[in-house]
């Protein structure tokens, strides 16, 4: 009895600390510079604020659509001192054609070249920042997040306030430039970049198709779902492509394909994430909802949430976080969606969770993952 009581004592405690690290503000300064400004807030009262809410976001983020809209009501309830925009680095074109079906009465923006993206080190969406009247950031996070309670505190510490558009800056760019819309003529494309990207690969739709933008092996491994170190290639043949691939289906076999080259796998061993699943128990889909249709993740600091997906993609998801390959072992897996609420930032709460939420046994230790060698074809 001791025992168990100790464990409880334990695992809210760990709670506890979660929640005072994710409220711990973070002192730093926010670049927030735009490219073109698509439309101001249709709700704010006045053009003056003492805390802005940046809110990064994009067309094809289910989740971020979501956040967008909670946003909304938190910005109806908070007129006046607090200002929220919404910022993608798309074409403003398509975002343009995005809010005549889906309008916002929010403040929305273009960073087209990503500046403002890459200043802020956004990595996954939907992402916010709250900065004050000096450009001071106050809170990160998921937007939903972001509670009422929370507003009222930092409105509260910081008065100062000042014009909009000296916060918000937006810098024209002298040339802009901006491509139209590509659509594909088959089920699968794939076109070499010549200018350099990172090794983190971009994911993006179009109608019917995901869009992957990156080196040879970032797109290899998203299509495996392994982590990019389970894959071995020669510098020589690990160059940059922009892929199209229609939705539904494997991109794998059509990149090798077409690129002439050969995918062989071996045993290496190393540390893996053990995941022992024969007891799992899964959610169903009505637990988290980003409207019809949708299947996509939210991922930022401390969670995973994903609204209808497998288990195989959002422990692909886990294992891109924890930067761990996985080793499943017990029952089969099963192949259907659902929804997942799955903490990642303290590894024993992770392993509470996925045991107490989902029956799924988690430990770190030594075994057998697939490593995959891409080779080009020999004639």
């Amino acid at each position: 009895m001791k025992d168990r009581y100790k464990n409880e004592f334990m695992t809210l405690t760990k709670y506890i600390i979660l929640l005072l690290f994710i409220s711990f503000p973070i002192i730093s300064t926010c670049q927030i510079r735009f490219s073109e400004t698509i439309q101001t807030s249709k709700t704010a009262t006045d053009m003056q604020a003492s805390l802005f809410f940046i809110d990064f976001w994009a067309t094809w983020c289910g989740p971020c659509v979501y956040a967008s809209e909670y946003l909304s009501v938190l910005q109806k309830q908070y007129p006046d001192r607090f200002y929220v925009v919404s910022l993608s680095q798309e074409n403003p074109d398509i975002v343009k054609r995005f809010l005549k079906r889906k309008p916002t009465d929010l403040a929305v923006a273009i960073d087209y070249n990503g500046e403002t993206f890459k200043a802020n080190n956004i990595r996954a969406l939907p992402y916010g920042v709250l900065v004050n009247s000096n450009g001071k950031v106050l809170w990160r996070g998921s937007p939903t997040d972001f509670k009422r309670a929370d507003l009222d505190y930092f409105l509260i510490q910081h008065t100062k306030q000042k014009y909009v558009n000296n916060v918000l800056k937006v810098q024209k760019l002298k040339e802009e430039v901006f491509e139209a819309d590509y659509m594909p003529s088959s089920d699968f494309e794939i076109q070499q970049i010549k200018t350099n990207v990172s090794e983190d690969i971009e994911v993006s739709s179009i109608g019917e198709y995901i869009i992957y933008k990156g080196t040879l092996k970032s797109i290899i491994a998203k299509e495996k779902k392994i982590l990019k170190s389970q894959v071995q290639i020669a510098p020589e043949l690990n160059k940059t492509y922009k892929v199209y691939i229609k939705k539904g289906s494997s991109g794998l076999f059509s990149i090798l394909n077409e690129l002439k080259l050969d995918l062989f796998h071996s045993e290496t061993q190393g540390e893996v994430l053990k995941l022992e699943i024969s007891n799992m128990t899964y959610w169903d889909t009505q637990q988290i909802d980003w409207g019809k249709d949708t299947e996509a993740y939210l991922i930022d600091d401390t969670q995973i949430q994903a609204d209808n997906v497998t288990f195989e993609d959002v422990m692909y998801q886990l294992a891109t976080v924890l930067n761990l390959p996985l080793a499943v072992e017990g029952s089969e897996v099963d192949n259907e969606k659902h929804d997942w609420l799955i903490h990642h930032r303290f590894y024993s709460l992770m392993q509470t969770d996925l045991e107490d939420t989902y029956g799924i046994k988690a430990s770190k230790d030594q075994g057998n993952f697939k490593t995959y060698t891409i080779r080009k074809k020999t004639p």
